[in-house]
């Protein structure tokens, strides 16, 4: 049987979307088989093209990897994505991706200022441990994905000199979002740098709704927002933020809530979020809340 590693291109999306939604990748990479999900991949502001290929086996796809360069405060790091369908497992094929993909990173690390490479899975996953572990990965990082039962929506109760407003989609609303996540995400792990072009961006994708974000206002100044994301029937929580001069004064949890209530007024179920292992005080927020841990993700890091 004869392999081979081939670019993937646009028009290739019908036979990723078969690829992804195999019996033995949809618990990978379930979320990207919900409806628009693969087609925002396709068009995410941060993933090139150039940076993703599909394994065949004698002309027949049974692989996929895509990649994603995210930038943070003066370099930035890749996220590799791969996926081979069974029975084409343990022939080398998902390292024959992954090889293919290094090479090229390799040859933009001084442009685009690469300094990390990660690997990230659902689990437990033997196969993709000992992946990571074989192309000398180390572990990095716990993520949990964190689900509220439906039901009892909560009520937000902003802090006093408080003032929200829903985005409108204006320049200026633009800005104040960008600076306001900025500035609230500076100092967590993997910090991914944006500007208003790659904000505007994102307003374009399937996932968005205007009506799902709202900025919070102090001595008109954005000091926090919260946005939401519908994939489908699911509701994710994807963004909160507080810039650190408004944090201990329950602003975070005023948002949190607006922003479950909200998810669960447009019949989300379920209504997730997504948090860093290691983050104690968005734990132990999200924990009061009526959120639970209900998936762990990995993920892996080489320099």
């Amino acid at each position: 049987m004869k392999d081979s590693i081939v670019p993937c291109r646009t028009q290739d999306i019908e036979v990723v979307r078969g690829l992804i939604s195999h019996p033995s990748l949809i618990g990978e990479f379930g979320m990207l088989a919900l409806p628009g999900m693969l087609e925002d991949s396709w068009e995410d502001p941060y993933a090139d093209f150039a940076l993703r290929w599909l394994a065949l086996a004698d002309g027949i796809p049974v692989g996929y990897l895509f990649t994603l360069v995210l930038p943070s405060t003066g370099s930035s790091w890749a996220l590799i994505r791969v996926g081979v369908i069974e029975p084409h497992r343990r022939r080398g094929i998902g390292t024959a991706l992954f090889d293919t993909c290094i090479a090229r990173l390799a040859e933009q690390k001084a442009e685009r200022r690469l300094n990390e490479t990660c690997l990230s899975a659902w689990i437990p996953s033997p196969s993709a441990a000992g992946f990571a572990v074989r192309h000398g990965f180390a572990h990095a990082r716990f993520f949990w994905k964190m689900a509220r039962a439906r039901g009892n929506p909560p009520t937000a109760v902003w802090p006093p000199g408080i003032e929200t407003r829903i985005f409108d989609g204006s320049e200026a609303a633009l800005r104040d979002f960008t600076d306001a996540y900025n500035a609230s995400f500076a100092e967590h792990y993997h910090y991914v740098a944006i500007d208003i072009d790659h904000a505007r961006e994102f307003t374009r994708l399937r996932v968005f709704r205007a009506a799902g974000l709202v900025l919070a206002y102090r001595d008109g100044r954005c000091v926090g927002y919260c946005r939401n994301a519908i994939r489908g029937r699911e509701g994710e929580i994807a963004l909160l933020g507080v810039v650190p001069e408004a944090r201990g004064i329950g602003l975070g949890r005023a948002l949190l809530r607006w922003g479950a209530a909200w998810l669960e007024a447009q019949d989300c179920e379920p209504i997730e979020l997504f948090v860093d292992g290691e983050n104690e005080n968005a734990l132990a927020l999200y924990r009061s809340e009526a959120f639970e841990v209900v998936r762990t993700r990995e993920f892996w890091s080489r320099a």
